[in-house]
C-alpha cells in the first residue's frame, strides 16, 4: 500500500510533486512544472505523468482519467499574507500551497471577522516588491527556468 493512513504525502522540489489515494483506492498525482498561466494542459499533464511513473514505475499501464490545471499566487518573500485593507479582509499568495495552507488562512480569518485574535505569522507582514515589477508578470519564465535548474541540481 502507498499510504496505510490515507496521508498525502510531497517531495522538497520547488515544483514539488504530491500524491495520496482518493477514498476508493484511486493515486492523485499532482504538481506543477510551470509558471505560465496558459500552459497546455495536455503538455502537463503528460509532464507529471512522467515523473509519477518515474517514482511509481509500476503504475507505467495505468490510464490517467483527469486532468487540470489552475493559477498560482506568488509572492516575492515565498509567504503567503493575510490582512485588512480599507476593510477587506485577504488572504493571499499560497505560492503553490493553496491546498495546504488555504483552510488554516480562512480560519484565521474567520478569527480576524469574529473580531477574535489570530497568532498568525503571516498577519499584516509587509508586501516585498521589486523595482522591475510593473504588474505584469514577464519575468515568470525566466524564474521558472530558476526553480527547475535547483530541482536539477539538487
Amino acid at each position: 500500500t502507498t499510504s496505510p493512513r490515507g496521508r498525502m504525502f510531497y517531495d522538497s522540489k520547488w515544483f514539488l510533486n504530491y500524491f495520496r489515494l482518493t477514498p476508493d483506492g484511486r493515486m492523485l498525482w499532482g504538481g506543477r512544472n510551470s509558471l505560465t498561466p496558459d500552459a497546455d494542459l495536455i503538455k502537463s499533464a503528460q509532464a507529471l505523468r512522467r515523473q509519477m511513473v518515474h517514482t511509481f514505475p509500476h503504475l507505467v499501464e495505468v490510464p490517467i482519467t483527469h486532468s487540470w490545471s489552475g493559477r498560482l499566487g506568488l509572492t516575492f518573500d515565498m509567504l503567503p499574507h493575510i490582512g485588512r485593507i480599507d476593510g477587506v479582509h485577504y488572504a493571499l499568495g499560497y505560492n503553490g500551497h493553496g491546498v495546504s495552507i488555504a483552510s488554516y488562512l480562512g480560519q484565521e480569518i474567520g478569527l480576524l471577522l469574529s473580531g477574535a485574535k489570530t497568532r498568525s505569522p503571516f498577519l499584516e507582514i509587509p508586501h516585498p516588491t521589486r523595482f522591475f515589477y510593473d504588474g505584469q508578470p514577464w519575468f515568470l519564465p525566466l524564474a521558472a527556468r530558476y526553480f527547475q535548474a535547483r530541482d536539477l541540481l539538487s
